[in-house]
């Protein structure tokens, strides 16, 4: 395998990683306030 090939895989890996933590961390968010609307009714 190529090392150009190898960055190549290793750096959209990373993308993917980062897209996945910063929408999770987005929904925690929602959640959250779902959550807290919930309680107060």
């Amino acid at each position: 395998m190529d090392i150009a090939n190898l960055i190549l895989i290793f750096g959209i890996s990373l993308v993917i990683y980062f897209a996945f933590l910063f929408l999770g961390f987005i929904f925690k968010n929602k959640n959250l306030e779902a959550q807290n609307l919930k309680k107060e009714e």
